[in-house]
């Protein structure tokens, strides 16, 4: 049994679709993986839930997935969790330099300031990205706000089990410490980051000088999936494997929708609502950054896979697609085999997170 008194870190990511759980430890500047796992909440014919899974399917789940890695959730001692979603905010400022003491006081009037609050009760915090390029007397001061609820509710979900919450981070800033690890920004321009998830897209801008951006949007692997259940008429899990298998155009009649005598407009499918969400996004980040050079888009996420998304995404932006496998950052004593490894790089970022 992994009893986690030495130096392991533990990266738990509970996403809407499954749990991915990551332990590694730190070996000099790297790191080694020492135990992964992820465990899908949808099987057996239990349909996907878009408004996430509750309470009394997750829990279990994660206490299965504990035991089948042996892992005594009491004895953890270094664990970092991530929140995400709508009800996440976050803004990029430029502050002063400050002592730690000075800016716990003031982030809050930062935040109200910056961050829209709608008055319920919020959990707000910071993280200090760099120096300020463009001002030596200044630093990159990212501000979080969350509301109270969503990162209690979190800890709850930990708490059934015995974990002992331990750092609590965001999505996209955990994907953003993964990739870093063992990759350089640009000196010029931006990256932009896409996490393809079940229930939505993490899209993430970050480069070297400019500001940080992040919104989720609201098109994911569901909507891909449930688009097939529609058109074809099949099952979550036969439109799932035939996702897996032979993407959204697949060789497969489809089901007559409507009256063919009325010429009806052309729905979007969700490869071009999805297009048509980054689009918007980048447009905001010009406008309020004044930065519009975009080097490459970093795929990952667990729905990455979909044959044709990277290839639709490359031409749509005319923009290099890289895709992200966070295992690469590792160094492992078996070779690492998985299915789909994008999915992991929030929980290797999770693990990864600062010196627990």
């Amino acid at each position: 049994m992994l009893g986690l008194k030495s130096k392991l870190r533990i990266g738990l990511d509970i996403g809407t679709h499954s749990i991915k759980l990551v332990a590694i430890e730190k070996v000099g500047p790297r790191f080694r993986l020492a135990k992964w796992k992820v465990h899908e909440l949808y099987t057996g014919g239990r349909s996907f839930d878009p408004e996430g899974p509750k309470k009394s399917v997750a829990v279990p789940a994660l206490m299965k997935l504990m035991n089948e890695l042996g892992i005594v959730p009491k004895k953890i001692k270094h664990l970092a969790s991530s929140v995400g979603g709508q009800q996440v905010a976050v803004k990029e400022i430029s502050s002063i330099v400050q002592t730690e003491a000075e800016m716990a006081s003031s982030i809050l009037l930062e935040a109200r300031k910056h961050i829209p609050l709608d008055g319920s009760d919020t959990v707000v915090d910071y993280q200090i990205l760099g120096d300020d390029v463009t001002d030596s007397d200044k630093v990159r001061v990212l501000l979080i706000a969350t509301t109270r609820k969503l990162y209690e509710g979190h800890q709850d979900y930990l708490r059934e089990i015995d974990l002992k919450p331990g750092i609590v981070d965001i999505d996209s800033l955990a994907l953003l410490n993964s990739y870093m690890i063992g990759s350089q920004l640009p000196d010029n321009g931006v990256v932009i980051f896409l996490n393809v998830g079940a229930k939505k897209t993490g899209l993430s801008v970050f480069g070297r000088r400019d500001t940080f951006f992040t919104r989720d949007l609201g098109t994911g692997g569901y909507n891909f999936t449930k688009e097939l259940m529609d058109n074809y008429g099949l099952s979550y899990e036969e439109a799932e494997k035939v996702k897996r298998e032979q993407g959204m155009e697949p060789d497969l009649p489809k089901i007559a929708s409507g009256d063919s005598s009325v010429l009806a407009i052309s729905e979007k499918t969700s490869m071009e609502k999805l297009g048509d969400e980054i689009n918007r996004s980048l447009r905001y980040y010009v406008k309020e950054s004044g930065q519009s050079v975009f080097t490459h888009i970093v795929l990952t996420g667990g729905g990455v896979l979909l044959p044709g998304l990277d290839t639709y995404l490359n031409n749509k932006f005319n923009l290099p697609i890289e895709l992200f496998n966070p295992f690469n950052q590792l160094e492992s004593r078996t070779p690492i085999q998985a299915d789909n490894p994008y999915q992991m790089a929030t929980a290797i970022g999770l693990a990864m997170r600062g010196d627990l």
